[in-house]
């Protein structure tokens, strides 16, 4: 069964990027994206993968990668020649249905703001990973918010369905928290 996982990093005014990129650097939080990612399938919209191509860091490595835009032929047949479609490939289908994929395939959403906007609202996801971060950088992207928040502090939008399951403030020179959202209560031993 494919499992469904959108993990995000965010500022404490729910910002995701600036000017087409992350304006931070939290090396622990990579480092958890990378050993989670690491093997498996990841989704970005076009917008997070021409950022992160433009400063040559995409495609990501070790990871199918695969970017949803409506330019996808356009994308495809620009890319082809350097990538294989196993390593790297273009869909207008969030749900990935037109790519071949493993019978049980992790596919990890890792931004930007229209893709995490599509996939919060149209896919029953099985995992929210979120890092929180405890500092502000003055972001022009944003993380949908819960309506029903307030406007003083900023509350993600977690869909109904899913419940937080773990969180855990993570140490270093930059510290974060760290939460996982499921449908059931994770046991942890």
């Amino acid at each position: 069964m494919v499992q469904k996982i959108l993990i995000a990093a965010i500022d404490k005014d729910g910002g995701i990027g600036k000017d087409g990129y992350m304006p931070w650097h939290y090396p622990a939080d990579l480092k958890l994206f990378m050993n989670l990612t690491m093997g498996h399938t990841i989704v970005m919209g076009r917008k997070t993968f021409d950022g992160m191509f433009d400063r040559e860091k995409a495609p990501l490595k070790g990871r199918q990668n695969i970017v949803v835009t409506s330019q996808a032929e356009e994308y495809r047949s620009k890319f082809a020649p350097e990538h294989s479609p196993s390593h790297l490939n273009f869909t207008t289908d969030i749900n990935c249905g037109d790519i071949e994929l493993e019978a049980d395939a992790k596919i990890f959403y890792c931004g930007g703001a229209n893709l995490y906007q599509q996939v919060i609202q149209r896919l029953d996801l099985d995992i929210i990973y979120l890092s929180r971060l405890d500092e502000s950088y003055d972001c022009d992207t944003f993380f949908p918010q819960n309506p029903q928040s307030s406007d003083v502090e900023f509350e993600p939008y977690i869909p109904p369905y899913l419940t937080q399951s773990f969180s855990d403030k993570m140490s270093g020179s930059k510290p974060f928290t760290f939460q996982i959202y499921t449908p059931k209560p994770l046991i942890i031993y």
